[in-house]
């Protein structure tokens, strides 16, 4: 597996980025996402154990949810329960594909599809975590304070954030700038369909004819304005996210690579004493 801490995977300039080729979803490396970034050998099952508990964390989170709080069916049409659900989808593909490789390293191909599909959903996922949790508690939480201390709130709107940046720290794969595509669009796919529900003559568990108030679109201003705010955030938080692919690599080069070469050292060391 290539050094994840050399020069052309973690110094490569931030201009750089802005290629063609980074829109492709091709990667060399296939055990990258199947594997942890911190893990020995080829297989782990602390891993396998880890990925498999993320998915029961979420997939707990959106059937309790659905079980409790149906409304209807309209808990369908928020963005916090497309994201919740995402968050799910992500990491109980990540989990398969983990326990695929456990039981079989050299199943999965570079340029997969199972892969390209998982790197897909993972980056527009922790995308739409951050752009749900910050516009969560800084715009719709002060008209509804008495939402912050449910469980479910938390869950969706701070634990979402919590564990899927932290499972950017854990996973090996690289981020790439030029996928802001994919979360962007599922963006503008529920901009579109929020439109859609308004014109339809739709209304939220509460007979509102909008589903959040930021997004009424009796008053496009406002709602258009929303739009473009959230586009602004998600290009902020891709470029978040990439960083912090940055900053892994440049901990486990300090913090694994150096222990790694020291270690080869006292052990060439001891035989040349011997």
């Amino acid at each position: 597996m290539r050094d994840p801490s050399d020069k052309s995977s973690c110094c490569l300039p931030f201009r750089e980025e802005f290629q063609r080729s980074k829109f492709s979803l091709h990667h060399e490396e296939p055990a990258d996402f199947c594997r942890s970034q911190w893990q020995r050998g080829e297989r782990c099952f602390i891993w396998l154990v880890y990925r498999w508990l993320l998915a029961a964390f979420f997939g707990a989170g959106v059937i309790g949810s659905l079980v409790g709080s149906l409304n209807g069916g309209t808990w369908f049409i928020y963005l916090t329960d497309w994201g919740f659900t995402l968050c799910w989808y992500a990491c109980t593909y990540g989990a398969v594909v983990a326990t695929i490789h456990f039981w079989k390293p050299r199943y999965f191909v570079p340029g997969s599809w199972a892969l390209k599909i998982y790197w897909i959903s993972h980056f527009s996922t922790v995308t739409l975590a951050l752009l749900i949790t910050l516009v969560f508690w800084a715009a719709l939480y002060p008209t509804m304070p008495e939402m912050g201390a449910e469980l479910y709130n938390l869950w969706a709107h701070a634990f979402n954030t919590i564990c899927m940046l932290f499972d950017c720290f854990m996973v090996a794969f690289p981020t790439r700038l030029m996928h802001f595509i994919y979360p962007f669009a599922i963006g503008l796919i529920y901009g579109v369909f929020s439109l859609i529900y308004y014109l339809a003559g739709g209304e939220d568990f509460a007979g509102n004819r909008f589903i959040y108030y930021i997004l009424d679109w009796s008053k496009p201003g406002l709602a258009i304005g929303t739009v473009c705010g959230c586009v602004v955030l998600m290009t902020l938080f891709c470029i978040l996210i990439f960083w912090i692919y940055r900053l892994r690599l440049w901990l486990y080069g300090r913090c694994v690579k150096s222990n790694k070469k020291q270690a080869t050292s006292a052990s060439t060391e001891t035989v040349q004493t011997v």
